[in-house]
């Protein structure tokens, strides 16, 4: 059987300032399929109010990142949070990327909102500190591009914990076989982040987008290794 995937796709064109190459649908894709599953895929933009009919279109959903916030007051972010726990009901694979990783902790329980420590921004290491099945490498340090100022400050009942660092302790968790969260962006290419940064030049301190150039510059994000995780939990 060919898993279906939904990209809920949770960004409003209107306010990304990422150059996704295309569409953030294909950009998602790129990244699962650089994993070579051979999914298919299906696009809701539920930023513009566009969710599947129900649950069962799709075997799994991945949630996007995304510029608002699971606080924000706007429709659709109420109807992806009720979208979630029935997807959660019905046993869907659900998988969050950033907000999406903010999202899934919010809806199912947890806890999201805007970090008193600012943001954080560049090519971040982070520990991972459990072994799962779906993993292809051990428990250790690992690399993503991060780009968010909101945090999960308490996670879901029935969560655990995966990975994190002392800027964002919770950067990595899952409930059971079912549900996965991540901070960072693995679906993000160096021109992405690049291009993330160059923007944000002079609407932020200098020394900061100079510290964030900086941790950009000799090392490379876990992105293959990302991908290969989230596909083989989908499969799992």
């Amino acid at each position: 059987m060919t898993l279906k995937v939904g990209i809920l796709n949770a960004i409003d064109p209107q306010l990304s300032q990422i150059d996704w190459q295309n569409t953030p649908f294909d950009g998602y894709r790129r990244f699962l399929e650089s994993a070579n599953p051979g999914f298919t895929y299906a696009e809701f933009k539920v930023a513009l109010g566009e969710f599947p009919e129900s649950v069962d279109v799709c075997d799994a959903y991945v949630i996007t990142g995304s510029p608002r916030g699971v606080y924000d007051d706007d429709l659709w972010i109420g109807q992806l949070k009720a979208f979630i726990r029935d997807c959660y009901a019905a046993g869907k694979k659900l998988v969050g990327i950033c907000f999406g990783h903010q999202v899934l902790a919010h809806a199912l329980g947890g806890y999201t909102e805007k970090s008193e420590k600012g943001w954080g921004l560049g090519l971040k290491t982070f520990a991972v500190s459990a072994q799962k099945p779906w993993m292809t490498d051990p428990p250790g340090s690992y690399a993503l591009y991060f780009a968010h100022q909101d945090q999960v400050q308490r996670l879901p009942a029935g969560a655990e914990l995966l990975g994190g660092n002392e800027f964002c302790p919770i950067g990595m968790f899952v409930i059971g076989d079912q549900v996965l969260g991540v901070q960072g962006h693995p679906e993000f290419s160096e021109r992405m982040m690049a291009g993330l940064v160059d923007n944000a030049d002079g609407k932020m301190p200098p020394e900061f987008i100079n510290t964030v150039r900086a941790s950009m510059e000799n090392s490379r994000p876990d992105n293959a290794t990302f991908a290969r995780w989230i596909v083989n939990f989908m499969l799992n």
